[in-house]
């Protein structure tokens, strides 16, 4: 292979890195392109984006991490910077992916890939979200996560995509609340079930639930009335969001997409 014809394939290598990016986020000085075509680290980034494109995603994680630390200063570091997490994410190495974006957010706050650093932190969250009988924690953080981008980076195009994942997590938590508060009804629980309906009624109005939680909330509201005094002084309000299913209780319909973007 001539060595004019390797250049141009490298070229074109690195023109496909920053396209699949979305947008020209390691841009900056004379830009990457710029730095000799056989210097280790372009070699290494090669390697480490031609493992990640075959789903080959644990050893591209290792190969990126290399390029973080043998060539800190090199312009493959910003890439490696972001990719590593990508590729962590890939290979449902949750927390070390956590941490590969938010030190890109940290290290490079003002660079036009942040905005895609914390759109994939909320679908680490949002990848690990359990069926509404589980614990609701990873829902929560992956709406909070998306919301804190469209809230920052509203004319983002990360934005516009976390919308719909949003929702997703936010119907996850109603349903979360509907099956407990059904466990606490049928468990004759009416206080703590009516608490559960309630955060249904006022926290998430909007996912199609609304009626469902108001007719049972009307039904615990009557059983509730109908205890004796001491019944209903002595019940306890709510218990903590439960980390294991339910027994025997059936689980409301909830729309989750399983399209990935990426």
């Amino acid at each position: 292979m001539s060595r004019v014809y390797k250049q141009v394939l490298i070229a074109a290598l690195l023109l496909m890195l920053a396209a699949a990016a979305g947008c020209d986020w390691f841009g900056g000085g004379t830009g990457i392109q710029d730095e000799a075509f056989d210097t280790p680290a372009q070699v290494l980034a090669n390697e480490a984006e031609t493992m990640y494109r075959e789903g080959n995603y644990e050893e591209s994680a290792e190969l990126f991490q290399a390029l973080k630390d043998r060539f800190p200063y090199s312009r493959y570091a910003l890439l490696a910077d972001l990719r590593v997490g990508d590729a962590y994410l890939k290979s449902k190495r949750y927390e070390e992916a956590t941490l590969a974006f938010e030190d890109f957010i940290r290290l490079h706050p003002k660079n036009d890939a942040v905005p895609y650093a914390i759109y994939q932190m909320g679908m680490v969250s949002f990848d690990q979200m359990l069926t509404p009988d589980r614990d609701p924690s990873n829902a929560r953080k992956a709406m909070d996560t998306f919301r804190r981008l469209m809230k920052q980076y509203p004319s983002s195009e990360w934005a516009v995509k976390a919308q719909p994942r949003m929702q997703e997590a936010t119907r996850r938590l109603a349903a979360h609340d509907m099956v407990v508060g059904k466990y606490y009804f049928n468990t004759k629980k009416y206080r703590a079930s009516m608490s559960r309906f309630k955060r249904v009624l006022t926290n998430y109005p909007d996912v199609g639930l609304y009626n469902e939680a108001m007719n049972y909330l009307r039904m615990a509201q009557e059983k509730w009335s109908q205890l004796p005094k001491r019944e209903r002084e002595g019940e306890s309000i709510d218990r903590r969001d439960l980390s294991t299913p339910l027994p025997g209780v059936e689980q409301p319909d909830v729309l989750l997409g399983d399209d990935n973007p990426l």
